[in-house]
């Protein structure tokens, strides 16, 4: 065997800058930080630029690596020689962070690289059934996928691997194969919900190239789930959506509402409180104290409007709601749905594809006509956004009441709660749509509808 392959069994690479060499200890690791990385160019002059990652060696136990990143994390890595591969490979072994439960000290370190290389063939004898038992998996594909398709090949590719890595935690350990056209409906749905319908329509397009991809090497005849009119948005020209409910459109929709029961009360909650629909049907009775709605924040979750002193017309449907208690959510699943089983939201309203679809039958009966122009639920959000400024609310305030992030330096040194603002955004708000739904005998011009 040659002397390099040999340095390379044990754990050592010849390449390795020397200077990133240090016998670690738990104060010396814990002042490491990134530094400043010298180039010299072309025409002899010598640039400086922070470094984005930088690896230390432990001059103690050979293999032992800290890998700092951008954002100053720091990781244990154990360098080894991977004989099925034939090339040097590192294996995460825990996160320095002193304070912190998952915390490993340099000694535990130091043990987990020793255990790692006394039991590497063990190791890689795992990891090699693991890898044919999971090959199918969401994960796999998605790797095969962008290693052949995507990587080096595609400048968008940064994209679609942060696409690919957003999915991972709903799909990881997924059969691909296994994968319906309810499980990628009820993804895109999410997303859209959380991040826009852009983002979903994008989400989309690499799951369809990928299925399509992997049903050419497939031997199961196996065909995408994808199918035409999944997208979000049907209309490129609807990219960016303009539409809000007009005075006859949301007359019309309380109307209808009042035959909906649960979903009818949850899309005036919708209006009245501008917040996102996975935010209102995950309403719970506990969230609510002394009228003041806390919205929990989510994982990955930019911001919301964290406190909401909640108008009477909402106190009153949440009210009734009590009544018909039948778990701890306000709006209760009250079909098979996707919140209808374990999971994060076990229990609270999800049917909203058929929800909506009795809400539009429903303001079809009440008044054929004129046919109210198609609609979804994020609509009511911006129609309630448009509500408070009609009603005199600031920007800033309406765009605090949606739970909008508030960007630049406002939104650096303004450490104001403003919930004395939003509770009069949202008096307003119900106010002006208490007026829009009973509208004064006067008024000549009003749309009559006849509830049934």
């Amino acid at each position: 065997m040659s002397e390099q392959k040999q340095d390379l069994r044990k754990g050592r690479d010849r390449s390795f800058d020397q200077s990133r060499s240090k016998r670690f200890t738990e104060l010396g690791v814990s002042k490491l930080r990134l530094g400043m990385r010298r180039t010299k160019q072309k025409d002899g002059t010598v640039t400086s630029k922070p470094e984005t990652e930088a690896t230390y060696r432990d001059r103690k136990q050979g293999g032992l690596l800290l890998r700092i990143n951008k954002s100053g994390a720091k990781m244990w890595r154990v360098q080894y020689y991977d004989p099925h591969q034939r090339k040097m490979r590192t294996d995460k072994l825990g996160e320095f962070q002193p304070g912190n439960p998952i915390h490993m000290s340099v000694k535990d370190a130091r043990k987990a690289t020793k255990y790692h290389h006394g039991n590497l063939e063990k190791i890689l004898d795992e990891r090699k059934k693991m890898a044919v038992a999971n090959r199918d998996s969401f994960k796999a594909v998605s790797d095969w996928y962008v290693e052949k398709f995507v990587e080096g090949q595609r400048r968008s590719a940064p994209q679609i691997k942060a696409v690919i890595k957003a999915i991972l935690p709903t799909w990881e350990n997924k059969p691909f194969e296994a994968i319906t056209r309810p499980d990628v409906v009820e993804l895109l749905d999410k997303i859209a919900e959380t991040r826009g319908p852009r983002a979903a329509d994008v989400t989309l397009a690499v799951l369809r190239r990928m299925m399509n991809k992997h049903a050419v090497r497939s031997k199961t005849g196996y065909s995408s789930v994808i199918v035409e009119g999944m997208a979000q948005i049907e209309d490129p020209r609807e990219r960016a959506r303009d539409r809000i409910l007009d005075d006859r459109e949301i007359r019309l929709m309380f109307a209808a509402c009042d035959r909906l029961g649960t979903f009818g009360a949850m899309c005036k909650v919708l209006l009245y409180t501008a917040q996102r629909r996975t935010k209102v049907a995950t309403m719970q009775f506990d969230d609510i104290l002394d009228g003041v709605w806390t919205i929990p924040m989510e994982k990955r979750e930019k911001g919301n409007a964290q406190r909401l002193k909640l108008p009477k017309p909402v106190l009153d449907i949440i009210e009734a709601q009590a009544e018909l208690k039948i778990n701890d959510y306000v709006f209760p699943a009250s079909r098979v749905g996707r919140r209808d089983g374990p999971g994060e939201h076990f229990g609270s309203y999800s049917a909203f594809g058929q929800g909506k679809a009795d809400l539009d039958k429903a303001m079809a009966d009440i008044a054929p006509k004129p046919v109210v122009p198609h609609w979804t639920l994020h609509d009511i959000r911006r129609t309630s956004r448009s509500l408070m400024s009609r009603a005199g609310i600031r920007p800033d305030i309406a765009e605090r009441v949606l739970g909008h992030v508030i960007g630049g330096v406002e939104g650096v040194y303004d450490r104001h709660d403003y919930d004395a603002e939003r509770e009069t955004a949202l008096l307003s708000l119900a106010s002006l749509i208490e007026t829009i739904i009973r509208p004064p005998a006067k008024g000549g011009n009003v749309v009559s509808i006849n509830r049934r």
